[in-house]
């Protein structure tokens, strides 16, 4: 494991989508996740790479810049991996650091420091955990078999 790979978890989201009972092409079914304004795709075989330019807070990928999905054979059929890069968690993670120092360094900043690194760091954490999971939602969601209901949530 390369060691960039051993801290890019930091800035990534990775997870699988299971495409079992799913009808048609996958990346025509996430086609409208993607129709937001700022966005180009490219396509390759089982491949989608997304490049996002200052999307708008509406879009549901919103925190990521770049991502690529991939169609790959998984234990029952195939599966959509994705990859998806997050640089305001990059940012939120990088945060904490010098508000910190400055905190230590300075008595006069000691409370105002202390709580801009905890704030940043709760952000890091909650932002972490919900892109995470209302990205992989999101793809589950889209890939549903059309008998399932969306709204109810698929085993994963």
């Amino acid at each position: 494991m390369s060691r960039l790979r051993a801290i890019d978890w930091i800035w990534h989201v990775r997870g699988a989508v299971p495409l079992t009972g799913t009808h048609g092409d996958p990346f025509a079914q996430l086609a409208p996740v993607f129709e937001e304004r700022g966005t180009t795709l490219e396509y390759g075989t089982d491949t989608l790479t997304f490049h996002k330019e200052n999307p708008d807070s509406q879009d549901k990928l919103a925190s990521f810049e770049h991502g690529t999905l991939r169609i790959v054979p998984a234990e029952d059929g195939a599966a959509l991996r994705y990859d998806l890069t997050s640089h305001p968690l990059l940012w939120c993670f990088i945060a904490p650091a010098p508000f910190a120092a400055l905190a230590y360094a300075a008595e006069s900043m000691r409370i105002p420091g202390y709580s801009f690194a905890g704030i940043f760091a709760v952000l890091y954490v909650a932002g972490r955990v919900i892109e995470q999971r209302q990205a992989h939602r999101l793809f589950r969601n889209r890939l549903a078999p059309a008998d399932t209901n969306p709204a109810e949530p698929v085993p994963a």
